[in-house]
């Protein structure tokens, strides 16, 4: 008998698709979160009856503890397998169980259910179909965030994932994936463009009600300390979408904190490459990817987050309708913030540009206007004004 232990998201249960197609019903699977899985692992590892039984640990990973156990466990004759394409779970490759690799040879980023369906294959488990092998390019492109550059079937993917009940998107997925293809139906294309509409007006309300904190920290004596400015948002859906879209509007920060108190989590997204979310999540407990992280909502953080965040108020978003007070004008693009201070962005030659706020201009120079207006609204909190009020501020 086999035990697939894999992470709730859809890398996880797409592990658990497939190995409900090359085991059959010799696989038991059990779908953790990173709450649960060490729990459960340790659940099986206790029981007597299960001492034969092959243990499997996909897109997640167990404490020190219990990777001891396993290890001990494998020494003894039994069967163990870790595969998982997180940074943060690369030590695993120290035992011969364990295989966690974060990009392929060609640089493109791993999955779970890339590399577990590799393993299939190469155990001769599975068979590669052209089905299974779309199912897991698209998984993998979602998962890594390749796709919003390449094949936005990939993020419509996992939106069905979430609209459909968990039991009726496994049952439709299981059974297109032993077909010659995989495509959506007509019903499921008109659901997803939909819910495109649903998710553009959810992201454009959540953008007038993020917040934005300085936060200065370490991971403890000898780390380095780093100054983050991060929007904090509370949202219970939509994370992924929400994280990309409000860091691509608002490149001055350098991370997104989503907030679940419900759920008492938290998600860290970024866009830019000198940020690492997984890094910083583990002052809470979690991990994920450089770009894309999770957490718990400890004490800490929600000091920090809810707290510290509670007294502050939204930066209002740039005028979106202006004819004359625009982005770029070498004359002058005047902002504004919440305490009602004015910042000019200027250019005196067409190549370089100025800034001064309050009157009073600032030392620096930036050589765009958006390396400019990334630092009004990182310092000064400010937003473009609309026209009647830059008309009146002159």
């Amino acid at each position: 008998m086999i035990h697939l232990f894999s992470h709730n998201d859809l890398d996880g249960k797409s592990c658990g698709y497939l190995a409900q197609l090359a085991f059959g019903d010799n696989c038991k699977i059990s779908y953790c979160s990173h709450g649960t899985i060490n729990d459960r692992v340790e659940m099986l590892l206790d029981n007597p009856k299960e001492r034969k039984t092959e243990i499997i640990i996909t897109d997640i990973a167990v404490n020190e503890e219990l990777m001891m156990r396993l290890d001990e466990r494998s020494n003894a004759g039994g069967k163990v397998k870790l595969i998982d394409h997180h940074a943060t779970a690369l030590h695993f490759n120290g035992f011969d169980w364990g295989h966690v690799q974060v990009r392929y040879d060609d640089e493109r980023l791993t999955c779970a259910t890339s590399l577990f369906y590799e393993y299939l294959i190469e155990n001769g488990k599975l068979k590669p179909t052209g089905a299974l092998d779309e199912y897991v390019e698209l998984v993998r492109l979602y998962d890594t965030w390749e796709w919003f550059d390449q094949k936005v079937e990939a993020k419509r993917l996992n939106d069905l994932f979430f609209i459909l009940p968990p039991d009726k998107f496994e049952d439709q997925i299981m059974e297109r994936l032993k077909g010659d293809s995989f495509q959506f139906s007509e019903t499921e294309t008109t659901i997803l463009d939909l819910e495109e509409e649903n998710i553009a007006d959810y992201i454009k309300k959540k953008q007038r009600q993020m917040v934005e904190i300085w936060d200065t920290w370490s991971l403890g004596e000898g780390s380095e300390e780093k100054t983050y400015k991060i929007g904090i948002l509370h949202a219970e859906r939509y994370h992924s979408e929400l994280g990309n879209e409000i860091n691509r509007e608002n490149p001055h920060l350098d991370l997104i904190v989503i907030l679940n108190i419900a759920n008492k989590r938290i998600g860290l997204r970024t866009i830019h490459d000198e940020v690492d979310c997984s890094i910083y999540a583990k002052q809470y407990g979690g991990g994920g990817h450089p770009k894309a992280s999770g957490g718990n909502m400890t004490s800490e953080a929600f000091e920090k987050f809810v707290v510290a965040a509670f007294h502050e108020q939204p930066r209002r978003i740039d005028a979106p309708k202006n004819e004359h007070n625009v982005k770029e004008n070498p004359d002058g693009s005047l902002y504004v913030n919440n305490h009602r201070e004015v910042s000019k962005i200027y250019s005196e030659d067409n190549q370089t540009w100025l800034i001064s706020h309050k009157t009073h201009p600032v030392d620096e120079t930036f050589e765009s206007y958006q390396e400019a207006e990334n630092y009004v609204k990182r310092h000064f909190e400010g937003w473009l004004m609309r026209d009647d009020e830059a008309h009146n501020s002159n």
